[in-house]
């Protein structure tokens, strides 16, 4: 049985578990700073992509399935995220003021993210 917890009370969804995460699961394509190339999105810079907000929800539906299929960036394929998608799960507050569980991985990993956006 997979418990649900709060994010905010959990070690393992912190920017720190993230990044072991990010070392993981992100270098080989984003890089160490997770700036991309050429071919590949800067992950640095989603919220100023975003119009100034980090955009939770669409970094957490690629990252937990829910945008299901390939995710093609130029001639770059995302791999799936399969072994994130296990594990104990977390409820998460979206922007729409709604709570949805996600695996802690997956809640690590965008914890990363937004501790990286310049």
């Amino acid at each position: 049985m997979l418990a649900l917890s709060s994010a905010a009370c959990s070690p393992w969804t912190s920017p720190q578990a993230g990044r072991s995460i990010y070392a993981q699961n992100c270098v080989a394509c984003h890089g160490d700073d997770g700036r991309g190339g050429a071919q590949v999105p800067d992950l640095t810079a989603l919220a100023a992509r975003a119009g100034g907000s980090y955009p939770q929800r669409m970094v957490l539906d690629k990252l937990d399935g829910y945008a299901r299929g390939a995710v093609v960036y130029a001639d770059a394929e995302m791999p799936n995220f399969g072994d994130l998608l296990t594990g104990r799960l977390t409820r998460v507050q979206t922007d729409r003021g709604l709570s949805r569980p996600l695996p802690e991985r997956v809640i690590a990993l965008d914890a990363y993210l937004q501790s990286i956006q310049r």
